[in-house]
């Protein structure tokens, strides 16, 4: 579907994080600084083609494994991969993040089923307890570029629920293109896609790709829509997510190397065990 869709016009390049089209204004600046605030007061201890293949990669694991350690924020930013992790593919571009998600979208209601892609693609549901982040550019493509975040529930049954009805989506190759609203009843259209490039990774996992825009010009194949490949690891209460966005005609799910998304995996789980 739409092969144009799989380039991002320059004038189009916004974070994911702004799922919305024009709805967050003053609001997005008041959701982050409350979050923000939230971080600060945290407790030391105690978020392509539609004929794709639906997901061969990691289904839950069933019942969610025990969270593991309760990391705090500045253990959360100590895990965040840096250039000597990375080797001499990526580099770090931005080394902190102050937003994690944006407000959340609502499906409209003949798309109901679909309210969880959404709610972890925004970040808006549920709220993480504490969330660090950074941004990664491609050392070969100055126009690729990656968000990183990582977030740390309070549980991981409150993450792991989401996840899993994604992977039950994605497993049925259902949610492939909805509308949802905005605060402001305004309209965003969603096309997903779930490759058969899923590879296991953590307590649970899932690649995809989305593109979306105004459901009018979405319409037209040859306008200019936003083009994203998500990458999602759950392990205990702690979820890696990398959004990657590119110029690059060679842009496709598997954004980010396996190796490398790994790389950053691999240090969460670690730091969990303690």
């Amino acid at each position: 579907m739409r092969s144009a869709r799989a380039r991002i016009a320059g004038a189009a390049l916004v974070p994911l994080l702004l799922l919305t089209t024009a709805c967050l204004g003053d609001d997005k600046d008041k959701d982050a600084k409350a979050d923000n605030a939230a971080q600060s007061s945290a407790p030391a201890s105690p978020p392509a083609a539609t004929g794709s293949a639906a997901p061969t990669g990691a289904p839950s694991t069933g019942a969610p494994q025990a969270p593991g350690k309760a990391l705090n924020i500045s253990e959360l930013q100590a895990l965040l991969v840096t250039q000597k992790d990375l080797g001499p593919g990526w580099t770090v571009k931005q080394a902190k993040s102050t937003v994690y998600g944006s407000i959340g979208m609502k499906a409209v209601p003949a798309a109901a089923k679909c309210q969880p892609l959404l709610d972890l693609l925004t970040g808006s549901t549920p709220k993480p307890a504490v969330h660090v982040g950074e941004v990664l550019e491609s050392a070969a493509d100055k126009g690729s570029w990656v968000d990183l975040s990582i977030a740390r529930f309070e549980s991981a049954e409150a993450v792991s629920k989401q996840l899993d009805a994604a992977l039950k989506i994605a497993g049925e190759h259902e949610c492939l293109e909805f509308e949802a609203l905005n605060t402001k009843d305004e309209k965003t259209a969603y096309q997903f896609s779930f490759g058969d490039h899923q590879p296991k990774m953590g307590d649970a996992s899932l690649w995809i790709s989305v593109t979306w825009g105004d459901p009018k010009t979405m319409k037209d194949p040859s306008e200019p829509a936003i083009s994203a490949s998500v990458q999602l690891v759950r392990s205990g209460a702690v979820l890696v997510k990398m959004v990657g966005r590119s110029e690059s005609t060679a842009y496709n799910a598997e954004f980010v190397p396996d190796a490398q998304v790994k790389t950053q995996v691999d240090k969460v789980v670690a730091a969990l065990k303690g």
